[in-house]
């Protein structure tokens, strides 16, 4: 299959958002496996990210006292102080080693909704293809959680291996990005001088400093859009998760302009849920920081910590509600691209008879 091929019809590529109504649909009459993975996804996040978090805060409370104690010795002196000061490099250590262990729990959640969403579409599939005399003679039942498990356990392990390798291909225009405005502040980038307030911003400096970080993620985003099917083309024809990378890699090539516009809705839709759950999160920020006042005589220096993570977290756990119909949304797309809905694959894992 080439990349200037297709395989969707022109009536199908007309109706585009088809697919949009087609996820919407599956994931209204399916809602128990969508969002029954989206509400176990989320009591995990809770309880494990959660738990992170508070064994960050524990290691980190004698340097909030620290803090404090300084801040107060400094006002009693009416000395000036900068809040953190002694405290600031131990606090990043800790966060150095809080954030890749969330990114490992967010990438094992990650891999078990996409899994889970791609099964719950197959099961889709399965069921209408009985119904309408062109499968199995019985049709299946809705998935229970228990019977969603059952059919995802053997995917999960390569849905994670393809959730990782596609970070990795990811970061390496991301960081790339970064790493060139790194030098630019260190001015080691000849030619090119960061902007101050007597010398505005060069043409050099628009279009190393601005214009190039923001092509290089934008790469990043393009590389994850075209791996973001690898997880349904796992669950679909069983392979590796190399295998299904380049199978995603393959099928998206087909309909680039398509496949985007899907991907893009989807992210947008995300991104809207993530700003309003985190604006709903400063809520449970206003009475958590309330409570960590009382409790800690009015630390403001742990405190303030508290407040400034708490709506991002409510957000965070509370976001695979989003992230399921998106998922089921990917694996309808996938069956689209790879020759539309009629044909019928049963997953391993399934239950047969």
């Amino acid at each position: 299959m080439t990349g200037s091929s297709s395989v969707i019809s022109p009536e199908d590529r007309r109706a585009g958002t088809s697919v949009v109504a087609e996820g919407l649909r599956i994931s209204s009459r399916d809602r128990r496996p969508v969002f029954g993975s989206a509400v176990l996804a989320g009591v995990v996040a809770l309880l494990v990210g959660g738990g992170i978090v508070v064994g960050a805060f524990a290691a980190s409370w004698g340097l909030f006292l620290q803090a404090r104690r300084d801040a107060e010795f400094s006002i009693a002196s009416e000395d000036s102080y900068v809040a953190y000061a002694d405290q600031k490099d131990s606090l990043v250590n800790v966060a150095l080693c809080v954030f890749p262990l969330l990114f490992l729990v967010a990438m094992v959640l990650i891999a078990w909704l996409l899994t889970a969403q791609a099964v719950t579409v197959a099961n889709a599939r399965e069921r209408a293809a009985a119904g309408t005399g062109t499968g199995a003679a019985a049709a299946p039942g809705a998935l229970t959680l228990r019977a969603l498990w059952r059919r995802c356990r053997p995917h999960f392990g390569a849905a994670f291996r393809v959730q990782l390798l596609t970070l990795v291909c990811v970061l390496v225009p991301a960081l790339a990005g970064l790493l060139v405005l790194v030098l630019l502040e260190l001015e080691m980038v000849p030619g090119v001088v960061w902007p101050t307030y007597h010398d505005p911003a060069t043409v050099q400096f628009i279009l190393v400093g601005r214009i190039l970080p923001v092509v290089l993620w934008a790469l990043g985003g393009v590389l994850l859009a075209r791996f973001s099917l690898a997880t349904a083309v796992r669950v679909a024809d069983n392979s590796s998760a190399t295998a299904a990378m380049r199978r995603s890699w393959t099928l998206t090539g087909t309909a680039r302009l398509y496949t985007t516009g899907i991907f893009l809705l989807g992210t947008l839709a995300v991104a809207v849920a993530f700003n309003v759950l985190k604006w709903l999160g400063t809520y449970v920020a206003h009475w958590a920081g309330l409570l960590m006042l009382a409790t800690t005589e009015d630390n403001v220096w742990v405190t303030g910590v508290l407040v400034i993570i708490t709506p991002v977290a409510v957000a965070l756990v509370l976001l695979p509600l989003a992230l399921a119909p998106m998922g089921v949304l990917l694996a309808c797309l996938r069956e689209r691209l790879d020759g539309g809905t009629a044909e019928v694959r049963v997953p391993s894992g399934a239950p047969v008879g």
